[in-house]
């Protein structure tokens, strides 16, 4: 069976495991809060994809004139977080999910980044 994703929507994310950072039973207050944040964001073109699995292999993206970070680029997407983790590593998915949002941008992909 080929792996799939799952794009978030209103429909699903209620139900749906974010694979962010947060993790263990302490964390209820922050996965519910970012559930709230997205799900405030998906009007304006956010996307969350993410392996359909429990598993921290998602990116995360949005029109670059709606970023958390002032970017002016008209018509690209800028993602503002992309990860795969672990034993997921080294089987295609980060490339899949990359390819997935070159294709949903209409002139690019930008990033805003710095060092760990």
């Amino acid at each position: 069976m080929e792996d799939r994703f799952i794009t978030l929507d209103h429909a699903n994310l209620d139900r749906e495991h974010i694979c962010c950072a947060f993790a263990g039973s302490k964390a209820a207050a922050g996965v519910t809060g970012k559930k709230e944040w997205i799900r405030g964001q998906l009007d304006d073109g956010f996307v969350f994809r993410k392996l359909d699995a429990k598993a921290k292999v998602f990116i995360e993206y949005t029109p670059a004139e709606k970023a958390w970070a002032p970017i002016d680029a008209p018509g690209y997407l800028a993602i503002s977080c992309f990860w795969v983790s672990g034993r997921y590593k080294g089987h295609g998915y980060g490339r899949r999910l990359l390819e997935s949002c070159e294709s949903d941008a209409e002139n690019g992909v930008v990033v805003v980044s710095s060092a760990k």
